[in-house]
């Protein structure tokens, strides 16, 4: 985790050096101090490809996303060709590893006596460092994204298990929502069908009542059991159905699961160098297989005996249903009035069934749907108080930056500040709806919130939403009826109200924010911050591009040197001031005959002078110019 202060505690990631094999850079190898490290030489000498080279083994590429991982990669596939690249470092816990990696291929790691190990710098995070292009500076400067990403790596770990925390909690909300959306539409049919109820029980008590004399009590009684006839033979039937579907499914996915596993591992696996491990997983494979084979027959069996014992039932169900069905017309026979309404009766007593199994089933689904949305809502508020918790640690990042930075520069976090991925939400939800949509959306996104606007979607308030965006009560039902049918509800719970970062440079008397800076002026913004102490290297290519001498040497050499106490810095650089007033520990010189590049010198500033001289400072002849013009 980066931190601003007292970063030194517990140690700090260091690059100890590099060797490269292969490519533009044959041969070349490299000792880094924990300090200051300097890569200076003319152009096309191979500089940037170093850090890229850095970059690429580390796993640190550009975002593709972003659009900056296609320039990387060209520099890396371009100088690196056939060859590879061994990088040595040191964690912040004292452990020494070397990452090898040749281009298209993995990264190899190896401990300290040279033994392949299990590590993954992608997934064990053992190290990790700052690199950055100087158009990546830029990017910073005029993206709040990247300025972001910035804040978040001085909290790296705290916010990378918020963020893994609220990316699950979106999957399983959008399932959550899913599944109650179902279960809305669901209850929404039963009680559909349970609103019948009072007319059909209105109906059957008339017809009750028009049957009179000393039979009526059995007549009613006959009609009812002649509906619950129909009902009992139905589930039977369907129950017998199920257990036969069930032992089909069952069988057909048990041998999909063995055409699957078996023979996964040919023969090439099993006598290759690693058949040991495949043997033992095929064995495991052998013995869970041997486990389906024998459950198939086994519930084939069940089922079958299951569905032999429902057939002889169903058959004693039909005997009983005839001889309950004769009796029931002989007592129809015997009241000429009924036989008229015995069609009707019958029709009613069977839907009135049909309607309390429905209620029964309203009953249950109502229960299941308060547990799943007490669940959901109680998702929805531990997402709500991630937000919080990650707004907290970054508006902590921007109190400290703000106390190292104070006055030149000022960092502010506005929590859900970004609305720009609701506002997306909206316009692809009301798209082709022949609306003017656009103030719409305006208006829905600077006053609501996207749980505001879900809950006023799933209560149909078109009311609410009329005062919130302006709108008479019929557009807003015709917007409310839109997202429901796109199923934005659901959506709307999980839409992420980034943070809104704003990062500014004080320009005479008056705070300006870093994407209206000049190219220089935003350098002068960001540069300080890159340069705070963290408990990880630093790489940077071509710090003080777009920068005066001045600023150079007041801000960013002063920088470099308390930074370099706390910190390992590595910067390609063509100034001067950086290697020398920064007292760069080490200066690598590299040079080249236009097929390969060399580093000719390595050593402190005071052993690599003259080529310093040479490269930076035009010459001995030239800086000797510098000094009889200026007097000094």
């Amino acid at each position: 985790m980066n931190k601003i202060e007292d970063i030194s505690e517990g140690g700090t990631h260091v690059l100890l050096g590099a060797e490269i094999t292969g490519g533009f850079m044959e041969g070349a190898r490299m000792e880094f101090s924990q300090g200051l490290n300097c890569i200076i030489g003319g152009r096309g000498t191979g500089k940037t490809t170093i850090l890229e080279f850095v970059r690429y083994v580390l796993g640190l590429m550009p975002d593709p996303k972003r659009g900056g991982k296609s320039r990387a990669q060209a520099v890396v596939q371009n100088n690196l060709a056939n060859g590879r690249i061994r990088l040595h470092f040191q964690t912040l816990h004292g452990m020494r590893y070397t990452a090898d990696r040749p281009w298209n291929d993995a990264c190899q790691v190896l401990d300290e006596k040279g033994d392949v190990t299990a590590v993954s710098l992608d997934r064990d995070r053992i190290f990790r460092a700052d690199v950055y292009s100087q158009n990546e500076i830029e990017q910073i400067a005029t993206d709040t994204s990247f300025q972001l990403t910035l804040i978040d790596q001085f909290e790296e770990e705290n916010v990378r298990q918020i963020n893994g925390d609220i990316s699950r909690l979106y999957r399983d909300i959008a399932h959550s929502a899913g599944e109650l959306q179902q279960f809305e539409q669901q209850i929404r049919d039963l009680a559909e069908t349970v609103s019948e109820a009072p007319a059909i029980e209105e109906k059957l008590k008339g017809l009750q009542q028009q049957t009179a004399g000393p039979n009526a009590d059995a007549i009613n009684v006959a009609h009812a059991n002649k509906a619950l006839r129909d009902q009992e033979s139905q589930v039977m039937t369907g129950v017998r159905t199920e257990i036969s579907s069930f032992a089909s499914r069952f069988q057909k996915g048990m041998e999909t699961m063995i055409q699957k596993l078996e023979n996964r591992f040919g023969p090439d696996l099993l006598a290759g160098p690693n058949r040991e491990v495949f043997s033992s997983a095929n064995e495991q494979i052998r013995i869970i297989l041997d486990e389906f084979r024998r459950s198939i027959p086994w519930m084939e069996e069940q089922c079958r005996n299951a569905g032999l014992a429902l057939e002889d039932l169903e058959r004693d169900l039909t005997l009983r249903h005839g001889r309950q069905e004769q009796l029931y017309r002989e007592v129809m026979e015997k009241s000429q009035e009924e036989q008229g309404r015995t069609a009707e009766r019958n029709r009613l007593q069977k839907r009135s069934l049909e309607v309390a199994d429905a209620k029964r089933k309203l009953e249950a689904l109502n229960l299941n749907y308060r547990e799943k949305a007490a669940h959901h809502r109680g998702m929805t508020t531990r997402l709500s108080n991630l937000r919080d918790d990650r707004y907290r640690l970054r508006k902590g990042v921007a109190d400290r930056l703000n106390a190292a930075l104070n006055p030149t520069i000022r960092v502010t976090v506005t929590q859900a500040g970004d609305r720009r991925d609701f506002a997306n939400l909206l316009n692809e939800g009301l798209k082709g709806s022949g609306l003017k949509y656009a103030s719409i959306v305006d208006k829905v996104v600077q006053n609501l919130s996207p749980e505001e606007l879900s809950i006023i979607i799933q209560r149909r308030d078109s009311d609410r939403l009329a005062e919130m965006a302006g709108l008479d009560v019929s557009r807003a039902a015709k917007v409310i009826d839109l997202l429901a049918e796109g199923g934005l509800s659901g959506k709307l719970e999980v839409v992420d109200l980034g943070d809104l970062p704003r990062i500014e440079l004080l320009d005479g008397r008056d705070y300006k924010d870093a994407s209206a800076l000049s190219t220089g002026q935003r350098c002068t913004t960001i540069l300080p911050i890159l340069l705070l102490e963290s408990d990880r290297p630093l790489l940077i290519d071509q710090p003080e591009d777009n920068l005066d001498n001045a600023f150079i040497f007041e801000t960013i050499v002063q920088s470099v040197k308390k930074a370099k106490a706390k910190r390992q810095l590595i910067f390609v650089t063509h100034n001067p001031n950086i290697p020398v007033l920064g007292e760069a520990e080490r200066v690598f010189v590299l040079s080249s005959d236009g097929r390969h590049g060399t580093i000719t010198h390595a050593g402190s500033v005071d052993e690599v002078k003259e080529q310093i001289e040479i490269l930076l400072e035009g010459g001995r002849e030239a800086f000797l110019s510098r000094k009889e013009r200026y007097g000094h």
